[in-house]
């Protein structure tokens, strides 16, 4: 799910690091954060991911349209089992959600970023236990030494075929809507 922003980022930054052959090396650097927050009829909960975001290092190839920038090879891989919310039993939960046994990882991929404004546009493909769908999400950059990329991923978990988890015989139910937060230090360079 962290993976929607370092896409974005670097699609903006192919334009100013062009090459003959649109392609440009990816570094995700240490700081990169991804997190989901949601929440419950009672509560609110964190899922931190505690891995380093997979894979460190890849290269996209992007190729100009008239709005913006179709991306190939940029797909970030979670794994289900890799997110902290705060407790075994509420992981547990969460693994079972994502349908961690039978779908380890989620999936995030980049293929096309539009420039708006002060932000960009990134349409990405999402894929959770099995289930794929092609979502916008708004990304903005911060330049410093690397390049940050920030965005918030809004999803409902029913579109994906999940089941929203009940607790106590019905009490406590974790609703349908969620959010994925990243926040990505990407270097990038020229392939050459």
């Amino acid at each position: 799910m962290k993976v929607v922003s370092i896409l974005f980022l670097s699609l903006f930054s192919l334009l100013l690091h062009r090459d003959i052959e649109n392609r440009v090396e990816v570094e995700i650097k240490e700081g990169s954060h991804l997190y989901i927050k949601g929440t419950s009829n009672v509560n609110r909960f964190t899922c931190d991911y505690l891995k380093p975001i997979k894979p460190n290092s890849f290269t996209l190839s992007y190729e100009d349209i008239k709005n913006g920038w179709i991306i190939e090879d940029a797909q970030l891989q979670l794994e289900s089992t890799s997110f902290d919310c705060g407790g075994r039993r509420i992981n547990k939960d969460f693994e079972e959600l994502v349908k961690s046994s039978q779908f380890p990882s989620i999936q995030i991929e980049v293929f096309e970023i539009i420039p708006e404004k002060s932000k960009l546009q990134a349409n990405i493909k999402v894929s959770i236990a099995g289930v794929t769908k092609s979502l916008p999400v708004f990304v903005t950059l911060e330049k410093g030494e690397d390049i940050t990329y920030t965005s918030v991923l809004k999803l409902n978990i029913e579109d994906f075929n999940l089941d929203t988890p009940t607790k106590m015989m019905g009490l406590i139910k974790v609703h349908e809507e969620i959010s994925i937060h990243v926040n990505l230090r990407l270097g990038l360079s020229v392939k050459s």
